[in-house]
Protein backbone atom coordinates (compact mmCIF):
# COMPACT_ATOMS: atom_id res chain seq x y z
CA UNK A 1 0.00 0.00 0.00
CA UNK A 2 0.99 3.35 -0.69
CA UNK A 3 1.31 5.85 2.52
CA UNK A 4 -2.17 6.81 3.12
CA UNK A 5 -4.19 8.98 5.64
CA UNK A 6 -8.11 9.58 5.78
CA UNK A 7 -9.52 11.60 8.53
CA UNK A 8 -12.90 12.61 9.57
CA UNK A 9 -13.77 16.58 9.56
CA UNK A 10 -12.34 19.68 8.21
CA UNK A 11 -10.62 20.14 11.38
CA UNK A 12 -8.23 17.40 10.56
CA UNK A 13 -6.89 19.12 7.44
CA UNK A 14 -3.27 20.68 8.90
CA UNK A 15 -3.06 17.24 10.88
CA UNK A 16 -2.97 15.63 7.75
CA UNK A 17 -0.42 17.32 6.44
CA UNK A 18 1.85 16.84 9.49
CA UNK A 19 1.07 13.41 9.81
CA UNK A 20 1.85 12.12 6.62
CA UNK A 21 5.41 13.50 6.46
CA UNK A 22 5.85 11.50 10.05
CA UNK A 23 4.12 8.91 8.17
CA UNK A 24 7.05 9.18 5.27
CA UNK A 25 9.82 9.17 8.21
CA UNK A 26 8.71 7.47 10.69
CA UNK A 27 5.72 4.87 11.46
CA UNK A 28 2.32 4.44 11.60
CA UNK A 29 1.79 5.18 14.97
CA UNK A 30 3.60 8.55 15.05
CA UNK A 31 2.05 9.74 12.17
CA UNK A 32 -1.54 9.30 13.65
CA UNK A 33 -0.87 10.20 17.02
CA UNK A 34 0.83 13.59 15.46
CA UNK A 35 -2.61 14.46 12.89
CA UNK A 36 -4.84 14.03 16.27
CA UNK A 37 -2.75 16.11 18.73
CA UNK A 38 -3.19 18.54 16.04
CA UNK A 39 -6.30 18.72 16.51
CA UNK A 40 -6.36 18.12 20.29
CA UNK A 41 -3.69 21.14 20.95
CA UNK A 42 -6.34 23.87 18.92
CA UNK A 43 -8.81 25.05 20.89
CA UNK A 44 -10.62 26.57 18.08
CA UNK A 45 -11.69 22.76 17.74
CA UNK A 46 -14.42 22.54 20.31
CA UNK A 47 -15.24 19.05 20.67
CA UNK A 48 -11.75 17.36 20.92
CA UNK A 49 -8.90 17.72 23.67
CA UNK A 50 -7.34 21.31 24.75
CA UNK A 51 -10.55 23.46 25.41
CA UNK A 52 -13.87 20.64 24.31
CA UNK A 53 -17.34 20.53 24.86
CA UNK A 54 -17.64 20.09 28.99
CA UNK A 55 -20.43 17.65 30.33
CA UNK A 56 -23.43 18.19 32.55
CA UNK A 57 -21.52 18.66 35.52
CA UNK A 58 -19.13 20.98 33.78
CA UNK A 59 -16.21 18.68 33.56
CA UNK A 60 -14.17 18.38 30.29
CA UNK A 61 -13.82 14.56 30.05
CA UNK A 62 -11.92 12.77 27.60
CA UNK A 63 -11.81 9.48 25.21
CA UNK A 64 -9.08 8.28 22.80
CA UNK A 65 -8.17 4.62 21.10
CA UNK A 66 -5.60 3.25 19.29
CA UNK A 67 -5.62 -0.15 17.02
CA UNK A 68 -2.83 -1.81 15.63
CA UNK A 69 -4.21 -3.41 12.65
CA UNK A 70 -1.07 -5.65 11.72
CA UNK A 71 -0.98 -7.26 15.16
CA UNK A 72 -4.67 -6.28 16.44
CA UNK A 73 -3.39 -4.72 19.55
CA UNK A 74 -5.46 -1.71 20.70
CA UNK A 75 -5.34 0.66 23.67
CA UNK A 76 -7.62 2.99 25.22
CA UNK A 77 -8.63 5.70 28.16
CA UNK A 78 -12.18 7.15 28.72
CA UNK A 79 -13.13 10.05 30.87
CA UNK A 80 -9.74 11.07 31.36
CA UNK A 81 -9.62 14.72 32.74
CA UNK A 82 -6.54 16.12 33.15
CA UNK A 83 -4.36 14.26 30.38
CA UNK A 84 -2.79 17.10 27.54
CA UNK A 85 -3.02 14.06 25.04
CA UNK A 86 -5.77 11.36 25.22
CA UNK A 87 -4.52 9.92 21.91
CA UNK A 88 -0.72 9.20 23.34
CA UNK A 89 -2.12 7.93 26.09
CA UNK A 90 -4.11 5.88 24.40
CA UNK A 91 -1.76 4.75 21.76
CA UNK A 92 0.92 4.02 24.67
CA UNK A 93 -1.37 1.13 25.47
CA UNK A 94 -1.52 -0.37 22.53
CA UNK A 95 0.48 -3.33 22.93
CA UNK A 96 -0.57 -4.45 26.45
CA UNK A 97 -2.29 -7.61 26.41
CA UNK A 98 -3.97 -6.94 29.69
CA UNK A 99 -4.95 -3.46 31.15
CA UNK A 100 -5.04 -1.91 27.59
CA UNK A 101 -8.41 0.01 28.16
CA UNK A 102 -8.15 2.28 31.28
CA UNK A 103 -10.30 5.02 32.60
CA UNK A 104 -10.91 8.30 34.65
CA UNK A 105 -8.07 8.33 37.55
CA UNK A 106 -6.82 4.78 36.80
CA UNK A 107 -5.84 6.80 33.05
CA UNK A 108 -4.45 9.37 35.11
CA UNK A 109 -2.37 7.49 37.43
CA UNK A 110 -0.79 5.58 34.62
CA UNK A 111 -0.19 8.70 32.55
CA UNK A 112 1.24 10.58 35.64
CA UNK A 113 3.44 7.05 36.35
CA UNK A 114 4.56 7.04 32.87
CA UNK A 115 5.59 10.40 32.13
CA UNK A 116 2.78 12.08 30.14
CA UNK A 117 1.57 15.63 30.28
CA UNK A 118 -0.90 16.42 32.05
CA UNK A 119 -3.11 19.92 31.54
CA UNK A 120 -6.62 21.85 32.34
CA UNK A 121 -8.85 21.14 29.30
CA UNK A 122 -11.29 22.91 30.48
CA UNK A 123 -10.95 26.47 29.18
CA UNK A 124 -12.47 30.33 29.30
CA UNK A 125 -13.72 29.49 25.98
CA UNK A 126 -15.41 26.17 26.97
CA UNK A 127 -16.28 27.02 30.60
CA UNK A 128 -18.11 29.87 28.86
CA UNK A 129 -19.86 28.02 26.28
CA UNK A 130 -21.08 25.80 29.40
CA UNK A 131 -22.47 28.27 31.17
CA UNK A 132 -24.57 29.65 28.70
CA UNK A 133 -25.87 26.10 27.60
CA UNK A 134 -27.10 25.60 30.60
CA UNK A 135 -29.60 28.26 30.26
CA UNK A 136 -30.63 26.92 26.84
CA UNK A 137 -33.30 24.29 28.13
CA UNK A 138 -33.92 23.12 24.55
CA UNK A 139 -30.42 22.79 23.43
CA UNK A 140 -29.83 19.24 22.51
CA UNK A 141 -26.83 17.09 23.25
CA UNK A 142 -25.48 16.12 19.92
CA UNK A 143 -25.50 19.78 19.08
CA UNK A 144 -22.22 19.71 20.34
CA UNK A 145 -19.66 16.89 19.45
CA UNK A 146 -17.45 15.68 16.32
CA UNK A 147 -14.92 12.84 16.96
CA UNK A 148 -11.57 13.28 15.11
CA UNK A 149 -11.06 9.67 13.46
CA UNK A 150 -7.60 9.13 11.50
CA UNK A 151 -6.83 6.25 9.31
CA UNK A 152 -3.20 5.09 8.07
CA UNK A 153 -1.76 2.85 6.04
CA UNK A 154 2.16 2.08 4.43
CA UNK A 155 3.26 -1.11 3.17
CA UNK A 156 1.67 -3.69 4.62
CA UNK A 157 0.33 -2.39 8.34
CA UNK A 158 -2.78 -0.34 9.30
CA UNK A 159 -3.96 1.38 11.97
CA UNK A 160 -6.38 3.48 13.23
CA UNK A 161 -6.87 6.12 15.94
CA UNK A 162 -9.99 8.26 17.52
CA UNK A 163 -9.86 10.97 20.04
CA UNK A 164 -13.32 13.13 21.23
CA UNK A 165 -14.46 14.68 24.69
CA UNK A 166 -17.99 13.18 23.85
CA UNK A 167 -21.68 14.63 23.49
CA UNK A 168 -21.49 18.21 24.84
CA UNK A 169 -23.82 18.53 28.07
CA UNK A 170 -23.26 14.67 28.04
CA UNK A 171 -24.09 12.96 31.77
CA UNK A 172 -20.77 12.81 33.97
CA UNK A 173 -19.25 9.68 33.34
CA UNK A 174 -21.31 8.60 29.88
CA UNK A 175 -18.74 6.99 27.11
CA UNK A 176 -19.52 7.08 23.70
CA UNK A 177 -18.52 4.86 20.66
CA UNK A 178 -15.13 6.56 20.40
CA UNK A 179 -13.18 4.49 22.51
CA UNK A 180 -14.82 1.15 22.26
CA UNK A 181 -13.11 -1.61 19.96
CA UNK A 182 -15.82 -2.29 17.06
CA UNK A 183 -17.92 -0.04 17.28
CA UNK A 184 -16.10 3.98 17.08
CA UNK A 185 -12.76 1.90 15.53
CA UNK A 186 -11.70 -1.30 14.28
CA UNK A 187 -8.38 -2.13 12.14
CA UNK A 188 -7.30 -5.42 10.52
CA UNK A 189 -4.24 -5.46 8.00
CA UNK A 190 -5.46 -8.03 6.54
CA UNK A 191 -9.08 -6.74 5.66
CA UNK A 192 -9.50 -2.97 6.48
CA UNK A 193 -9.92 0.20 8.63
CA UNK A 194 -13.00 1.77 9.80
CA UNK A 195 -13.90 4.87 12.16
CA UNK A 196 -17.22 6.52 13.15
CA UNK A 197 -18.09 9.84 14.15
CA UNK A 198 -21.90 10.77 15.81
CA UNK A 199 -24.40 9.60 18.41
CA UNK A 200 -22.36 7.45 19.99
CA UNK A 201 -24.95 5.03 21.47
CA UNK A 202 -26.79 4.86 17.79
CA UNK A 203 -22.96 3.55 16.40
CA UNK A 204 -22.90 1.03 19.41
CA UNK A 205 -26.53 -0.52 18.86
CA UNK A 206 -24.78 -1.28 15.38
CA UNK A 207 -20.99 -2.08 16.14
CA UNK A 208 -20.58 -0.03 13.09
CA UNK A 209 -16.73 -0.51 12.66
CA UNK A 210 -16.00 -3.87 12.75
CA UNK A 211 -18.46 -4.85 10.45
CA UNK A 212 -17.72 -1.98 7.58
CA UNK A 213 -14.04 -3.69 7.75
CA UNK A 214 -15.77 -7.19 7.41
CA UNK A 215 -17.38 -6.61 4.65
CA UNK A 216 -13.97 -5.51 3.25
CA UNK A 217 -12.62 -8.95 4.52
CA UNK A 218 -15.49 -10.77 1.97
CA UNK A 219 -14.35 -9.24 -0.54
CA UNK A 220 -16.75 -5.77 -1.05
CA UNK A 221 -15.45 -2.71 -2.44
CA UNK A 222 -14.39 -0.28 0.44
CA UNK A 223 -17.37 2.20 -0.61
CA UNK A 224 -19.80 0.18 -0.84
CA UNK A 225 -19.25 -1.49 2.34
CA UNK A 226 -19.90 1.97 4.24
CA UNK A 227 -22.98 2.03 2.22
CA UNK A 228 -24.14 -1.26 3.36
CA UNK A 229 -23.59 -1.09 6.47
CA UNK A 230 -24.90 2.21 7.39
CA UNK A 231 -28.00 1.69 5.48
CA UNK A 232 -28.71 -1.61 6.86
CA UNK A 233 -28.37 -0.25 10.42
CA UNK A 234 -30.33 2.75 9.74
CA UNK A 235 -33.16 0.12 8.59
CA UNK A 236 -32.70 -1.83 11.22
CA UNK A 237 -33.37 0.90 13.79
CA UNK A 238 -36.73 1.89 11.75
CA UNK A 239 -37.42 -1.81 11.98
CA UNK A 240 -37.01 -1.62 15.85
CA UNK A 241 -38.81 2.10 16.21
CA UNK A 242 -35.83 4.03 16.63
CA UNK A 243 -35.28 7.02 15.43
CA UNK A 244 -31.13 7.00 14.11
CA UNK A 245 -29.79 10.05 14.76
CA UNK A 246 -26.07 11.44 12.81
CA UNK A 247 -23.44 8.77 12.11
CA UNK A 248 -20.23 9.27 9.83
CA UNK A 249 -17.84 6.85 8.79
CA UNK A 250 -14.71 6.26 6.75
CA UNK A 251 -12.56 3.23 5.91
CA UNK A 252 -9.57 2.24 4.05
CA UNK A 253 -9.00 -1.26 2.45
CA UNK A 254 -5.31 -3.07 2.51
CA UNK A 255 -4.99 -1.44 -1.11
CA UNK A 256 -4.90 2.21 0.35
CA UNK A 257 -8.60 2.95 -1.24
CA UNK A 258 -10.66 5.40 0.96
CA UNK A 259 -14.44 6.50 1.20
CA UNK A 260 -16.83 7.81 3.36
CA UNK A 261 -20.58 7.67 4.05
CA UNK A 262 -23.19 9.83 5.95
CA UNK A 263 -26.46 10.49 6.71
CA UNK A 264 -26.02 13.73 7.22
CA UNK A 265 -26.45 16.09 4.76
CA UNK A 266 -22.99 16.33 4.05
CA UNK A 267 -20.25 15.56 5.84
CA UNK A 268 -15.89 16.85 5.24
CA UNK A 269 -13.38 14.61 5.38
CA UNK A 270 -9.42 15.02 4.38
CA UNK A 271 -7.87 12.14 2.12
CA UNK A 272 -4.05 11.78 1.68
CA UNK A 273 -1.91 10.04 -0.77
CA UNK A 274 1.14 10.27 -3.41
CA UNK A 275 1.43 14.07 -1.63
CA UNK A 276 -1.50 15.21 -2.26
CA UNK A 277 -3.81 16.13 0.55
CA UNK A 278 -7.78 16.62 -0.31
CA UNK A 279 -11.09 17.78 1.54
CA UNK A 280 -13.60 15.63 0.24
CA UNK A 281 -16.91 15.81 1.26
CA UNK A 282 -19.90 12.56 1.87
CA UNK A 283 -23.16 13.71 0.99
CA UNK A 284 -26.68 11.84 1.93
CA UNK A 285 -30.01 13.08 0.18
CA UNK A 286 -33.11 10.96 -0.68
CA UNK A 287 -31.52 8.25 0.18
CA UNK A 288 -28.45 8.10 -2.10
CA UNK A 289 -24.56 8.86 -1.16
CA UNK A 290 -22.21 10.44 -3.34
CA UNK A 291 -19.32 11.89 -2.70
CA UNK A 292 -16.95 14.93 -4.14
CA UNK A 293 -13.73 17.37 -3.73
CA UNK A 294 -14.40 20.42 -1.62
CA UNK A 295 -14.59 23.60 -3.65
CA UNK A 296 -14.21 26.97 -3.06
CA UNK A 297 -17.77 27.91 -3.40
CA UNK A 298 -18.30 24.72 -0.63
CA UNK A 299 -15.95 25.56 1.97
CA UNK A 300 -17.22 29.19 1.83
CA UNK A 301 -20.60 28.40 2.76
CA UNK A 302 -19.42 25.34 4.89
CA UNK A 303 -19.99 26.16 8.80
CA UNK A 304 -18.49 24.00 10.88
CA UNK A 305 -15.03 22.36 12.40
Amino acid sequence: MKETMIATWKMAYDGIHKGMQVLHEQGIQEAIVTAIQDVEQREEFVSVGKGGLPNIAGQVQLDAAYMDGSTLNFGGVIEVENISSAIEVAASLCGKHCNCLLAGSGAEAYAQTNGFAFANNLTKASKKRYEKAKKDVDLKAYDGHDTVCVLAGKGNDMAAGVSTSGLFLKHAGRVGDSPIIGSGFYSDAMAGSAAATGLGEDIMRGCLSIRVVDQMRCGVAVQDALIQVLDAHMQRMKQAGNHCDAISMIAMDVQGNCAAVTNLKEFPYVVAQDGKVTLMVAAYEDGKHRCFPADAAWLKQYQGD
